[in-house]
């Protein structure tokens, strides 16, 4: 929905009206009277804060390379040996202090993070999230088999690990629970291959035991890692494995999913579980011939909630607007499905991936009741012109051009300013 001219009232970091025409902005001024009044110029506009639904933290440092592999060979060569270095909690809190700042920048307001298997540095993302004000779930990694040299850990380290972490972030938001966490505590078997039946059903109990509990990993990701897969569990399926150990719930987000079949994708409906669509991942490490991109419409059509993913740092891109360029060309490729465009992408930046991660009761959209997480959009300061005075006669409206302008060729440079819970982050 575009808004030409609107109003929207913040109190206590949460929206307690939306005036969407000259008389709901006088009426709401005269019922709320403001304190202060923000005035956007011709040339910005406000969108809500994007939703940035897998990201791998400790893998931010090496992001923009390492894109020559397989998935399977990929871990072993770059990604356990990175995430092992995690153990220094100093080498830890540096990199995700720089991360937490390069997603506000990009315009990342809620984001899910992995960290690795080292309890320490967790709680380091944590603080850091909690101390510049980004909206996050945050788990530590749990496998037990497959990592590399000295990078796993037995299956009761890592549930005593796992149980730490979330006692830690409950305790470090003291007076706030549930959806009013700034960031919310999770369980996260890295995926199947890593993890043996007794980590998973470890993980499954506890991710039972309480009602603020998330869960995150990765499913039918790519074709080495869904072979490997069957060799592990022979005639079963990504799925039906997290299914079977309580790990498939309403408050889980799996990332990829490019191989899941018709009936999974029915699974994860039933379930209400989300997928984070990684397209510039699944570019590099996941499609196979025949195969061209996650059926977002599909999945959408199925009730699958659906969001996006940059995928640090197998994605390369920070940003979750390359995301969504990503997935509409992906979109192109597959001359059965319906193309996905620029605004359904934006919808799974935001909107979608609150419905994802079970967060849409209090952000995604501009809505009276939700916290205010909200981008402020300077769509002169950027790398692109804009061209008012070359509207084409079927765009409605300068918003609608500039919005898609931002959209597909906007970045940091346009971002002004970031609100998360009412509060500028940025």
């Amino acid at each position: 929905e575009f808004v030409d001219d609107g109003l929207i009232v913040v109190e206590d970091g949460a929206i307690v009206a939306v005036a969407k025409d000259a008389d709901q902005i006088k009426a709401a001024l005269a019922a709320h009277r403001p304190q202060d009044v923000v005035e956007l110029a011709e040339t910005e506009f406000l969108a809500p804060g994007m939703v940035d639904c897998h990201v791998h933290a400790p893998q931010y440092a090496y992001s923009g390379t390492a894109t020559d592999k397989p998935l399977m060979e990929w871990l072993q060569h770059y990604t356990f040996p990175a995430e092992k270095r995690c153990v220094d909690v100093d080498y830890a809190k540096t990199l995700y202090g720089a991360l937490v700042d390069r997603l506000l920048m990009q315009g990342t307001t809620c984001v899910a993070l992995y960290a690795t298997i080292h309890v320490p540095a967790t709680n380091a993302l944590v603080d850091i999230c909690l101390e510049k004000g980004l909206r996050a779930v945050v788990g530590k990694v749990c496998m037990d088999r497959h990592g590399g040299d000295g990078y796993e850990e037995t299956t009761a380290k890592a549930l005593e690990g796992t149980r730490a972490c979330l006692d830690y972030i409950r305790k470090a938001q003291p007076g706030a629970s549930g959806l009013s966490r700034l960031v919310q505590p999770c369980v996260i078997p890295r995926f199947i291959p890593t993890c043996t039946p007794e980590l998973l059903a470890g993980l499954g109990a506890i991710a039972r035991e309480a009602d603020d509990v998330w869960v995150q990993s990765h499913a039918s990701e790519a074709p080495d890692q869904v072979k490997f897969v069957e060799t592990l569990h022979p005639g079963k399926r990504c799925t039906e494995i997290f299914e079977s150990h309580g790990l498939l719930t309403d408050k889980c987000v799996m990332a990829h999913c490019v191989y899941l079949e018709d009936g999974e994708l029915d699974t994860f409906a039933r379930r209400g579980a989300g997928v984070a669509c990684c397209p510039l991942s699944n570019a590099i490490f996941s499609l196979s011939p025949g195969w061209h991109a996650f059926p977002f419409h599909k999945a959408h059509a199925k009730g699958v909630r659906v969001g996006m993913g940059t995928d640090i740092a197998g994605g390369y891109a920070a940003s979750i607007l390359v995301a969504c360029r990503h997935a509409a060309v992906a979109s192109k490729h597959d001359m059965d499905a319906k193309d996905v465009d620029y605004k359904d992408a934006f919808w799974a930046a935001t909107l979608g991936g609150a419905r994802a991660l079970g967060l849409d009761a209090v952000l995604g959209n501009f809505e009276v009741g939700k916290q205010f997480d909200a981008v402020r959009i300077n769509c002169e300061a950027g790398n692109y012109d804009t061209f008012p005075s070359a509207i084409h006669p079927c765009c409605p409206s300068r918003l609608e051009h500039d919005f898609e302008k931002f959209v597909n060729l906007g970045d940091d440079r346009n971002i002004a300013s970031v609100y998360v819970q009412g509060k500028r982050r940025r």
